[in-house]
């Protein structure tokens, strides 16, 4: 018969008024139904109890100390004054020192382990994106350097449990005690998933590739922002990282959690993916929903429709008639004819020719130099010559008078790309 004492469901119930000391009565009765967490794995019935011991902790902290704007004085300092007028509050909150007589309390330590410190990183990810009425710029920010954190982190905690070493960049020089200290050097996300290849051997159902666009274009959005700056919109940052997100969530499923020996880390691990699950679906319904949006306006033009720079989406859609291609997806504006086609690939037409670059190839339908070879969505894995200014396609670009149009003669036929009118100037000749 189990003989330990329950709690009084009336005297210990959550969400209750009271004084800040019956709350921490409260708590510290339920506190001291649960053992040491060296004890071994805590039941659900104990892990209910630490719940609501927290929850009734918050309540007693907020009865003792009121929840008050920063510029606010607490009441009893203000000796029943009428409260003054508070000021528009900026952007971000400001800083609140400790109140003058406020009780002291230790503050708690953290204990962030590899798996743990990696789905934290993957959770405020998620969240951050997943935010209800959409996240702030600050909010895509920090979402893209956690889940690139998180990716890093996690490659590396699954290298861990199969052999500490391999984390260390020179596996050579492992010693276990700087190791469990942190004093090494790690090696980066592209060479542990090399060694997760090679070493650890994944589950069939994960691929993991070093090389991966989408893997690849979240750290040139992360090396952005940490290394000098960036912008992208919001639409693209959902995008961009919705692959990411999925790749991480079948690495977890298959590769990482089965792999867990300790009980308790396996239990809180899998209470992490079930709130990160939960982000997640909104993140997918979003990107979902805008697919849905746009189908029409993409139906039929699949021949003239490119991937964008910064979703990855085929999205943009040159046509000719537009002024300002702009990404149906995620609302990016490229510009117009020759600007788009130098936007689009992310350089200056200036700074390329004055380096001694090339200009882009000139159209024979329109004139201007705004053919560039593109996959499109109707032959994704071939090139296609697209003109960004009329949207004409060609079939190729002569060698000799470096205008797109209709060939005569291809590099498979005699070498070369010619076109008509070259052709027919050079047979003029003899």
């Amino acid at each position: 018969m189990d003989d330990r004492i329950e709690p009084d469901d009336e005297g210990c119930g959550v969400g209750e008024s009271g004084s800040a000391a019956e709350l921490w009565a409260r708590t510290a009765e339920l506190e001291s139904l649960v053992p040491p967490a060296s004890a071994g794995p805590r039941t659900d019935d104990e892990r209910m109890f630490l719940e609501k011991a927290a929850t009734l902790r918050a309540e007693g902290n907020r009865a003792e100390r009121p929840d008050v704007s920063p510029w606010a004085p607490r009441e009893e300092a203000r000796g029943g004054q009428e409260e003054p007028e508070a000021p528009v509050p900026s952007p971000r909150r400001a800083a609140v020192s400790m109140q003058e007589g406020a009780p002291l309390v230790k503050a708690k330590d953290f204990h962030f382990p590899a798996l743990a410190n990696g789905l934290d990183f993957l959770l405020n990810a998620v969240e951050l994106l997943a935010r209800q009425g959409g996240p702030e710029p600050r909010d895509l920010k920090y979402a893209v350097l956690h889940l690139h954190a998180a990716a890093e982190v996690l490659f590396k905690a699954r290298l861990e449990m199969h052999q500490p070493a391999l984390v260390w960049a020179n596996t050579g020089k492992f010693d276990e005690a700087k190791h469990k200290a942190g004093k090494y050097r790690s090696c980066g996300a592209e060479k542990a998933i090399e060694r997760l290849n090679e070493n650890v051997g994944l589950a069939v159902e994960t691929v993991l590739d070093p090389e991966d666009e989408d893997l690849v274009a979240l750290g040139q959005l992360r090396n952005r922002l940490t290394q000098f700056g960036g912008s992208d919109t919001f639409g693209a940052v959902q995008a961009r990282t919705l692959p990411v997100l999925t790749l991480l969530m079948k690495f977890l499923r298959f590769d990482v959690l089965p792999h867990v020996e300790d009980p308790g880390e396996a239990w809180t691990a899998e209470q992490e993916m079930d709130e990160i699950r939960g982000h997640l679906q909104h993140i997918t319904a979003f990107v979902a929903q805008r697919k849905s949006a746009i189908a029409d306006q993409l139906r039929g033009h699949e021949h003239v429709t490119v991937p964008c720079r910064s979703c990855g989406l085929y999205a943009v859609v040159l046509d000719g008639g537009a002024v300002d291609l702009t990404c149906h997806f995620c609302w990016q504006s490229y510009g117009s004819g020759v600007e788009a086609a130098w936007e689009y690939i992310g350089e200056s037409r200036h700074i390329t020719i004055q380096d001694g670059g090339q200009d882009f190839d000139s159209c024979s339908a329109c004139g201007d130099s705004a053919v560039a070879p593109v996959n499109t969505a109707a032959a994704p894995d071939t090139i296609s010559y697209i003109c960004f200014s009329c949207g004409s396609g060609h079939a190729g670009v002569c060698d000799y008078c470096q205008q797109a149009g209709d060939l005569a003669f291809t590099a498979a036929d005699m070498g070369e790309d010619m076109c008509e009118d070259c052709y027919a100037y050079r047979l003029a000749k003899f």
